[in-house]
């Protein structure tokens, strides 16, 4: 698709702007890497929600490039500013890889 954003060169990690940020929001930085985000799981494969914040209202709370999380959400959120909504699509090698995430998500 045009309007995604090819953000690792190899297709692994795609990122679709939804809703932009402010002109004057910010994002991560390394002297400020926490960031609180709200999120939907879903399989491709499927359409089937893996895991959400939305049912309960929370965020989620992690420090961006300190690999607590998935590696598609360590580069896309280093792209991303307060407010910005993405859809951020990622191959199996930047998620859970061959061993998946069982019971919800499968390998590959």
């Amino acid at each position: 698709m045009a309007d995604e954003i090819d953000l690792t060169g190899d297709g692994g990690v795609l990122k679709k702007i939804v809703r932009h940020a402010k002109a004057d929001a910010v994002g991560p930085t390394e002297d400020f890497p926490l960031v609180d985000v709200h999120y939907e799981g879903i399989l491709s494969e499927t359409g089937d929600v893996f895991d959400t914040t939305r049912e309960d209202n929370t965020v989620f709370s992690f420090e961006v490039g300190k690999g607590a999380v998935i590696k598609a959400w360590d580069i896309a959120l280093r792209t991303m500013k307060v407010g910005e909504i993405a859809k951020i699509t990622c191959k199996p090698d930047y998620a859970y890889g061959s061993a998946g995430s069982p019971p919800d998500i499968p390998p590959e």
